[in-house]
């Protein structure tokens, strides 16, 4: 007997992140790194002084899927840790020349994604869904009892 279950919005959010990390696939497959860690390469760039704690808290990801990604991408030569001098047990985070050099890449990988999503919406759409998304973003972060995202 098959179960029948009412569609939800999760059924569309996993649609579309699915089809992200294909289109990153695509774009980025001939490198070494998974797509599903560009976006964290994306947000070091530029940053100082970010720990392990303060990208999994940003993020929503917990520590040790954090701990992995940070893993993974030091073997791979995108990222380097240092000891933080107040903290012999926390370690800073910093890109490595090899992740400062495909950041534009990713950047404009990004922009492009962005427009793919919204083609065919008029610009009062797009407002409005950025709005819908950021309510959504609000009330899914209240569900896990985390503080409201910052706009």
């Amino acid at each position: 007997m098959r179960c029948s279950i009412e569609p939800t919005f999760h059924r569309w959010l996993f649609a579309i992140n699915r089809s992200r990390l294909a289109f990153l696939r695509e774009r980025f497959g001939a490198l070494d790194v998974e797509p599903r860690l560009l976006p964290l390469v994306y947000r070091l760039h530029g940053a100082i002084g970010v720990r392990q704690e303060d990208l999994s808290l940003e993020t929503g990801l917990d520590k040790s899927t954090v701990a992995h990604a940070v893993k993974r991408l030091m073997e791979l030569g995108y990222l380097e840790r240092t000891q933080c001098c107040d903290d012999k047990r926390s370690y800073h985070l910093e890109l490595t020349q090899k992740a400062t050099a495909l950041v534009p890449s990713i950047a404009l990988a990004m922009t492009e994604w962005n427009a793919a999503l919204a083609r065919g919406f008029s610009d009062d759409e797009r407002s409005q869904l950025e709005s819908y998304l950021k309510r959504m973003a609000g009330s899914a972060e209240a569900a896990c009892g985390r503080p409201k995202a910052e706009s």
